[in-house]
């Protein structure tokens, strides 16, 4: 599990929405969905309904780490 989690600054607007509807901060759904649940990035694209490039930046803004 990671001890620290970076808070996104500035979310956009479809984070925010992505926040309302699922009822917790898109860094936590980013960390359970990647790290709990172990999708993968073309997974938590397709369950949150937005692009894999988006996906991906949005892991390195959160600072979970996708690769070595």
């Amino acid at each position: 599990m990671i001890d620290c989690m970076k808070v996104i600054p500035n979310k956009t607007k479809a984070m925010q929405t992505i926040e309302t509807k699922r009822g917790e901060d898109i860094e936590e759904t980013l960390r359970r969905l990647f790290v709990d649940e172990n999708l993968t990035q073309f997974q938590i694209a397709r369950e949150l309904h937005i692009s894999y490039v988006t996906v991906l930046k949005w892991l390195k803004l959160a600072d979970i780490v996708t690769g070595k």
